[in-house]
């Protein structure tokens, strides 16, 4: 089986806990891409936001203001070194759409969506947000 490595994206953007959701917005305009590593001031990860989540919070008549807010304790996660199926396991007993990649110290070394996932059985590699013209 090939390990998770093999098609996470080592591209991985931050943002502080403590930040407005409008520059949560911006960060995902300007980086382009759909989830973001929330760690507060300390450097701690304390969760992984979706530009789904960011845009349904903007969407209600009171959205929280801080990142912070919308995202929840303990991010799922796996090592590199794990296999494609345990990731894909970890996301559906989360029921969540991406997960973090952490090494031993479990410093976030990247991110593995199921984007990532349907691309590999379909024997496509993304990269880090790269994008692969379909197969003729």
């Amino acid at each position: 089986m090939d390990p998770v490595s093999t098609v996470m994206s080592r591209r991985v953007v931050a943002i502080l806990s403590e930040c407005d959701l409008t520059v949560a917005v911006d960060t995902f305009l300007s980086s382009g891409v759909r989830h973001l590593v929330v760690v507060d001031p300390d450097r701690t990860v304390v969760g992984l936001l979706s530009v789904d989540q960011v845009l349904a919070a903007l969407g209600q008549p009171a959205w929280p203001g801080r990142v912070g807010d919308l995202v929840r304790a303990e991010p799922a996660r796996v090592h590199p070194d794990d296999d494609l199926p345990r990731a894909a396991e970890v996301m559906l007993d989360a029921l969540v759409d991406a997960i973090l990649a952490a090494d031993e110290t479990g410093r976030v070394v990247g991110i593995v969506t199921w984007t990532d996932l349907v691309a590999h059985v379909a024997g496509r590699h993304l990269g880090d947000g790269g994008r692969q013209p379909a197969r003729p």
